[in-house]
């Protein structure tokens, strides 16, 4: 990423699943405005456009604990059982390259959650988050962006593993992003980076979520579970059957297919796979429409403009699970609250325990969805 010449989520509401009450959420009051962080402000153009409905801020009554039973701790990212107990350190975000010579990619399969965020010249990066497991290496590793402050801040507790940025890019992630940042251009923790002699230049970077848990949590990072940064439902009313969804991101395009209970990956036309683990896949996608704008003092070395997203202020979601999708409204109440989903008629939805992907699909884009 270069600047200049450096380089570079009232009726009929279904109960949300019991770990609602399990998981902390830490929530700061917000402003009048939205705090995008280091003085970025909400766009005004190509914002995404949504019913006027107020989203209110009540949530469901959890169904009461079964008594007899002590209640089995979940994973807070995926909402999945942790029968051992939830291990208390904080999500890693990885930032992975995602262009034609960095796939296949490593480690993606093993991710609680993965962001996709569109970048400069229509091209998209990867976000992966992990907690629940841990996978070794993953990569390739590639530079932050601002957007991944407001990332950071879903989740808590975070650290940010990245390959560098320029002083600009890297500013408001310093300023906001409240994780502990590990990259690899700074040359502080060695012992998570490694070049891939398998891979070529710029795709070669490669980290070690180990080493980066242990350098960070020496480093600065409390050793505490994430806040659960989206929300799970056992299921979604007003879901229509969909089997496929089709998005373009300008140079990138990425396609989702439903088969035997998973969704499947395909992108530029091509099953997208794993170097460790094969295909691609989520039990949930979030397709998020995101408003974005410029800011001259952003772009990459061609002079294509970095996108400064708004992942906060809200706009169109449609989430997928099982088959179906529901269109809804998804919004934040600050930047460090958690994702909030809601479909058309104001109830809670969310997504199903187990892997989710989200889309932050520029607007004024839209999914495609098929049913076969």
């Amino acid at each position: 990423m270069h600047v200049g010449t450096a380089s570079g989520r009232e009726a009929n509401r279904r109960p949300r699943l019991a770990l609602m009450g399990l998981v902390a959420v830490a929530a700061v009051t917000a402003g009048c405005s939205t705090d995008l962080g280091s003085g970025l402000t909400p766009p005004t153009s190509a914002t995404p456009t949504h019913s006027s409905r107020a989203v209110t801020s009540s949530k469901p009554t959890p169904s009461a604990p079964d008594s007899s039973a002590a209640p089995t701790a979940l994973w807070p990212l995926t909402a999945l059982p942790a029968p051992n107990g939830v291990n208390q350190r904080p999500a890693v975000l990885v930032k992975i390259d995602n262009v034609g010579g960095a796939l296949p990619q490593q480690g993606v399969n093993s991710a609680d959650i993965v962001i996709e965020e569109p970048v400069e010249g229509g091209l998209t990066r990867l976000v992966a988050v992990f907690q629940s497991h841990n996978p070794g290496v993953v990569g390739p590793v590639r530079s932050a962006r601002p957007v991944d402050a407001q990332l950071t801040r879903m989740f808590g507790s975070s650290i940010l593993v990245f390959s560098g940025a320029s002083n600009q890019e890297i500013g408001p992630v310093k300023a906001d992003s409240h994780a502990v940042l590990v990259a690899d251009d700074w040359g502080t923790a060695p012992e998570v980076f490694h070049r891939d002699p398998n891979r070529h230049g710029d795709h070669s970077l490669m980290a070690d979520t180990d080493a980066a848990w242990n350098w960070a949590l020496t480093h600065g990072a409390q050793a505490v579970a994430p806040q659960q940064g989206i929300p799970f439902t056992d299921s979604n009313q007003l879901a229509n059957p969909a089997t496929d969804v089709s998005l373009d991101f300008y140079d990138t395009t990425a396609e989702w297919h439903f088969t035997a209970g998973k969704y499947r990956r395909t992108q530029n036309g091509e099953p997208d796979r794993t170097s460790d683990d094969g295909r691609i896949t989520a039990d949930t996608v979030i397709i998020a429409q995101v408003s974005t704008s410029t800011d001259p003092r952003f772009h990459d070395v061609l002079g294509h403009p970095t996108p400064i997203i708004d992942f906060v202020t809200g706009g169109q979601v449609w989430v997928l699970r099982d088959g179906k999708v529901t269109p809804g409204r998804w919004q934040r109440a600050n930047i460090d609250a958690p994702l909030d989903l809601t479909d058309d008629s104001g109830n809670p939805i969310g997504a199903k325990p187990g892997r989710t992907w989200i889309e932050l699909l520029p607007a004024p884009k839209t999914p495609v969805f098929t049913h076969s």
